[in-house]
């Protein structure tokens, strides 16, 4: 029995896949903890399907927010989400808002990248603007959805999220005034290969002075996902294919404007994000291992702490 009543809505789409899920499924036939870890990553995902969730928590500390009002940008009751295996679909339904719609839909999608990285989750998407069909039972489909599908598959290629054309053309670019700024341009760069987007570390940049992000809290984060992309790097050397995405991870980490903390009690400057060296860098020997390297340097740091 078809639908008489459904059309296409014109909708921010965001398609996002999980990387290595299929390895994860793999190794969790032996080991118990990686059933474990699918299954609170599928939960996770699956709790975005409610339109609350995607609230104004980090748009509301922005200042080019408050100043445009802070209601604008609520996207919660406009959402639709769809959790599927290893892969979600975001839609919101915009119509000459599309900057406000935008910012919070990318500082949430923000967000949950770097929840999914500290449990040691890559993923990439595809975010972009289009007709879809996207209903609360899941049923979802359309060209703008297969426009992101595309663009998730063909372009983002690492653990980021790449922004259509299409979208750009709608953003406020270019940033003549401060006036003209939105959230969502402290998150989006533009990458060495052409493509405009953000990765799974940028929240860590931008919420560094959110006050409830304590310096302890950064640093744990930050060490979290320091030793994810760490372990990552040296998980396989017959694969080259997810050795590449973790190394450029390594880089966009490494290039996080993190400021450091001052200690009171040393009256130092402590650096809150530690720097993931090089193979080998500044040390003798030829090993193969990142993780001997980090482990060199976080030892001798240790040391000289005591």
């Amino acid at each position: 029995m078809t639908n008489t009543s459904l059309t296409y809505e014109l909708r921010l789409i965001a398609f996002i896949d999980i990387l290595g899920f299929k390895d994860i499924v793999k190794q969790s036939e032996a080991d118990t903890s990686k059933i474990e870890l699918i299954y609170s990553v599928l939960s996770y995902l699956k709790d975005w399907e409610k339109t609350e969730k995607w609230d104004l928590k980090f748009i509301e500390i922005e200042e080019s927010a408050q100043y445009k009002g802070v209601s604008n940008f609520d996207i919660r009751g406009k959402t639709n989400t769809t959790s599927f295996s290893d892969s979600i679909v975001v839609s919101l339904k915009v119509d000459n808002n599309v900057n406000e719609m935008a910012s919070t839909l990318i500082v949430n999608l923000a967000y949950i990248g770097t929840v999914l990285l500290e449990k040691g989750i890559l993923f990439r998407g595809g975010l972009t603007i289009g007709n879809i069909i996207h209903i609360d039972n899941g049923t979802v489909f359309g060209q703008g959805l297969i426009d992101a599908f595309m663009l998730e598959t063909r372009s983002a290629k690492f653990p980021r999220i790449v922004l259509s054309d299409k979208l750009l053309s709608q953003l406020n670019y270019p940033i003549t005034t401060k006036r003209h700024r939105y959230p969502y341009h402290q998150y989006l760069d533009r990458f060495e290969d052409g493509c405009v987007g953000f990765h799974q570390l940028i929240y860590y940049q931008v919420i560094e002075n959110w006050t409830e992000m304590t310096p302890e809290l950064l640093t744990e984060s930050l060490r979290k996902v320091r030793k994810v992309i760490v372990d990552g790097l040296d998980s396989s050397f017959e694969k080259p294919e997810v050795f590449e995405k973790y190394y450029w991870l390594k880089e966009q980490y490494n290039k996080l404007i993190i400021l450091s903390d001052f200690d009171f009690d040393t009256k130092k400057e402590e650096n809150i994000k530690q720097k993931i060296r090089g193979l080998n860098e500044g040390i003798a020997g030829q090993n193969i291992h990142y993780s001997y390297t980090d482990n060199f340097y976080e030892s001798r740091n240790k040391k000289k702490k005591e």
